[in-house]
């Protein structure tokens, strides 16, 4: 018998992993975000722009 998260996953054709987290921001803004920190742009107004944390913006900056 399948497991019922393989199970709910072959039902629904989603990912049924229930830790799953979806990329906040693509490479190419992660790359924009990369250059635009480098030249001083500020991480709270990077976050604002983009709708998400400063921890997330630090994380693609580095």
């Amino acid at each position: 018998m399948a497991h019922d998260a393989a199970r709910l996953w072959i039902s629904s054709g989603h990912d049924a992993r229930p830790c799953v987290r979806r990329q906040l921001i693509s490479a190419k803004q992660a790359d924009e975000i990369r250059a635009r920190t480098a030249d001083g742009e500020t991480l709270k107004a990077l976050a604002l722009e983009y709708g998400v944390t400063t921890s997330t913006i630090r994380r693609y900056s580095a």
